[in-house]
């Protein structure tokens, strides 16, 4: 008896869902373990910073939080000239000779790794040379380990994705986290907890992780002819030399407020501040791995429609990154006094009324997320560059004279404000830019009308 319409319409059903399913079913896979990668790599740095706020005295917590904003600009420096164009390069220019290609870049950032941890080992003989407070010194000499191990640690992790081996970097960040995390807890255990021994931690957490990770890898070390190791850094600098401009000024509006503190207010006010910003830590990271999954898809829309286009993808997801950080707002508020105890065992309580301001703050910056997603994807860096330069440029000011007319407070409602510019310069110049068409577009919507007309 042959099947009726009905039984061939529901089993073609069934195959397609069965086939679609099985389609996506990888790459739903390695998504899901990339956010787990990401989840594990700063969630482990996040629970450091609150173990050490609970475990140090203020003033060297402060100089643990001072050092490692140090180490952020670095992490920029080494993603802008190495990490993102390996992302770009090395699945299209270098496809056919990956291994060597990579053995390369792990000379150049083994380079910018030394250079980086010669210049931290500079700063730790200028603050003991100065007897600078709070324990700066030890602080910047055990960062001058951590800081070229971790290099070598998350250019790895990333070189991984390249061949969509995420299982191994995930695997990595995991044991990461895992010798930090214990690591640490058996130094304080044992009485020696400090900013210079936190930090040697994360450099034997990051050289264990490296190993595996390196034996996974497996590049070619001595690379023989092609690529050049100059040539790579050529296309390397002129693909990064604009990143590298947008991370330095992007730092500055989330990190200058360290070093304003610090030579204004001391060390112990350092650690409050920074007790204050890690609750930022959580919605900023999520913001950053949706941006990961929005940009492909705002970018997407104005190759197949134009600039003009992406006026209403943008709008959503504005919507959506204010509307999640509204909601973060309203919970920090609700859970102030309880959270800010719960995390800091009863330390810091005399900056705890801040927590709504910080929330505030954290709202405009991932509602900035979006307009600049926009900016992105219509392929415009120069005024992302533009932006985080006016909100670096308010963050100084203000960041400066509210320290110092106001103390804590007059930071943290500078850091608001600078925030705000950031919101408001890239809501501005991305309708700026959708709402001026360049020629070829406009000349292109003319042809289309004419072509619908005739």
């Amino acid at each position: 008896m042959l099947p009726s319409v009905s039984e061939t319409r529901e089993s073609s059903t069934r195959q397609w869902a069965f086939d679609t399913c099985s389609r996506l079913w990888p790459w739903a896979r390695k998504g899901t373990l990339a956010l787990s990668d990401q989840f594990l790599n700063s969630g482990s740095n996040f629970l450091l910073a609150i173990l050490l706020a609970r475990w140090l005295p203020a003033h060297a917590y402060g100089a643990y939080a001072l050092a490692f904003s140090i180490y952020l600009l670095g992490i920029n420096l080494q993603q802008s000239l190495v990490t993102e164009p390996m992302a770009v390069f090395g699945p299209a220019t270098y496809r056919e000779n990956l291994p060597q290609y990579l053995g390369v870049l792990l000379w150049i950032n083994g380079l910018l790794a030394f250079l980086f941890a010669l210049f931290l080992g500079v700063c730790a003989l200028v603050a003991h040379e100065f007897r600078l407070s709070g324990g700066l010194a030890g602080s910047f000499a055990g960062l001058s380990l951590a800081a070229g191990c971790n290099f070598v640690l998350q250019w790895l992790r990333r070189a991984l994705y390249l061949e969509y081996r995420v299982a191994e970097a995930t695997a990595g960040s995991l044991l990461y986290s895992l010798l930090l995390v214990s690591g640490t807890w058996i130094v304080y255990r044992h009485g020696l907890l400090s900013s210079f021994s936190a930090f040697v931690v994360m450099a034997i957490g990051s050289l264990v992780t490296s190993a595996f990770l390196l034996f996974r890898l497996k590049p070619v070390i001595r690379p023989a002819g092609h690529p050049d190791w100059a040539e790579v850094w050529r296309r390397h600098w002129d693909y990064g030399r604009w990143v590298l401009g947008t991370s330095a000024v992007k730092w500055i509006p989330g990190n200058s407020f360290y070093l304003v503190t610090g030579g204004l207010l001391g060390m112990a006010d350092v650690g409050a501040l920074k007790a204050l910003l890690n609750l930022f830590l959580p919605l900023g990271q999520a913001g950053n791995s949706l941006s990961l999954v929005f940009q492909p898809y705002v970018s997407g829309v104005f190759g197949r429609k134009g600039r003009e286009s992406t006026r209403v993808p943008v709008e959503w997801v504005t919507i959506a990154f204010l509307g999640a950080g509204l909601a973060y707002l309203a919970v920090l508020v609700v859970f102030k006094r309880p959270l800010f105890h719960l995390l800091y065992g009863g330390k810091f309580m005399d900056a705890f009324y801040l927590v709504p301001w910080v929330a505030v703050g954290g709202a405009l910056v991932v509602a900035s997320y979006g307009p600049a997603i926009g900016l992105r994807a219509i392929q415009s860096p120069s005024s992302v560059f533009g932006i985080y330069s006016g909100a670096a440029l308010v963050s100084i000011v203000l960041g400066v004279l509210g320290t110092w007319a106001l103390g804590l407070k007059g930071t943290i409602g500078a850091w608001v404000l600078s925030d705000l510019s950031t919101v408001v310069l890239a809501t501005w110049m991305f309708y700026r830019k959708v709402g001026a068409r360049p020629a070829s577009e406009s000349l292109k919507a003319s042809e289309r009308s004419q072509r619908i007309e005739a």
